[in-house]
């Protein structure tokens, strides 16, 4: 199944040729968790703050069907 993932600001460091503007296409099989997709792409889950599949919240155990769009964003830090 195919998947469009897209990382947010320092995430973007362990997808070397990243393009934020069409994301990184992954294929991976039926039932697989955004935490073996993060582990795929070698992005450290203590680097991850949020995650979002199709625009909604979720966590690592969420099981993917195909054609999601999963997004990983880091801790942000303001003042």
């Amino acid at each position: 199944m195919a998947l469009k993932v897209f990382v947010s600001a320092t995430l973007r460091q362990f997808l070397p040729h990243y393009d934020p503007g069409t994301g990184h296409e992954l294929a991976v099989p039926a039932d697989t968790t955004v935490r073996e997709v993060a582990r795929l792409l070698a992005i450290p889950e203590e680097e991850v703050k949020l995650i979002m599949v199709n625009g909604i919240s979720v966590g690592w155990d969420v099981k993917l069907s195909g054609d999601e769009r999963v997004a990983f964003f880091p801790p942000v830090g303001g003042g």
